[in-house]
């Protein structure tokens, strides 16, 4: 068969994508197809189901946990004596839906009650209760799960809150309520990784500040052309606790408190503007002024 111009020489398919320069056939390399990432929403806060890397991500983890550190440990193997082989996509399930994600543990194997159940009896000892924690902990560093300050926080209190309600429900003569809902965890304090300034980043500003058009002498400003561009996310998140630096409205509210903090240099908290970007702002600021008279 004849082969249109450019096309693949490599024919191991037909073509559902109908961009294939050689239909009926397509090598799926999709050459001529404009994909591209999805760009998340800067202001969506991410669960930490998602930033440790879903599902797959937690697997590897529970997998590592089991087959290498509680084998070799004195105390915690006879804890995990009789586990089911599918013991480390339960916990791994488990966390998934605590994190935020699907509610893959409710689904597959019962929800709460379930959980409950396998702790009733144990009698686990503190002594193993920190083991389990300490080794889960280093899993998550065996993986690759995120290291970052705020995720590991989080990652860690409910590694210590849920570890030390196992104790809690395995003693003698417990009786965990049944009907509990799962856990849902989410970031400590609202410390997400949005939240600060990181020290590591280098040169994120200057690159941030070199992406910014300024507009000629005599232009027009506009507040989504001109001014909204001036607050990255990390400076609207920091202020939604008073007013949204992304709203017009809002900005031209508080103006005035803007632009003192800017030609301070206290605001954003991690460096001053260029004084180009605070003059920028006190021009659109100082045109809002009401005409004299009125």
């Amino acid at each position: 068969m004849a082969q249109n111009t450019g096309a693949s020489q490599e024919h191991v398919s037909l073509c559902r994508c109908g961009s294939s320069l050689n239909k009926p056939f397509c090598s799926g390399m999709h050459w001529n197809v404009a994909f591209h990432d999805p760009v998340p929403d800067p202001m969506r806060e991410p669960t930490l189901f998602e930033w440790a890397g879903g599902y797959p991500a937690l697997l590897d983890m529970t997998r590592i946990f089991y087959s290498r550190y509680v084998p070799e440990d004195p105390l915690l193997s006879p804890l995990f004596a009789e586990m089911s082989p599918d013991h480390p996509e339960r916990v791994a399930a488990w966390l998934s839906e605590v994190f935020g994600g699907p509610r893959f543990y409710t689904e597959r194997y019962g929800g709460y009650r379930r959980m409950v159940s396998q702790h009733i009896g144990k009698e686990i000892r503190p002594e193993q209760r920190a083991l389990w924690a300490t080794y889960m902990v280093q899993s998550a560093d065996d993986a690759g799960l995120p290291s970052d300050p705020e995720s590991r926080a989080a990652f860690v209190a409910y590694i210590e809150w849920g570890s030390r309600i196992a104790v809690e429900n395995s003693g003698v003569g417990a009786k965990p309520p049944p009907n509990m809902p799962v856990p849902r965890w989410w970031w400590v304090c609202n410390a997400t990784p949005a939240a600060r300034p990181s020290a590591i980043e280098g040169d994120a500003r200057a690159a941030t500040e070199t992406s910014i058009a300024l507009p000629g002498p005599g232009e027009a400003l506009q507040f989504e052309a001109h001014i909204r561009p001036l607050f990255r996310p990390m400076d609207r998140n920091s202020m939604l606790f008073a007013f949204d630096l992304w709203k017009e409205e809002d900005v031209i509210k508080h103006r005035r408190q803007i632009l003192a903090r800017l030609e301070a240099g206290t605001m954003p908290c991690d460096g001053a503007w260029p004084a180009e970007q605070v003059a920028l702002f006190a021009r659109w600021a100082d045109a809002l002024k009401p005409p004299a008279g009125s």
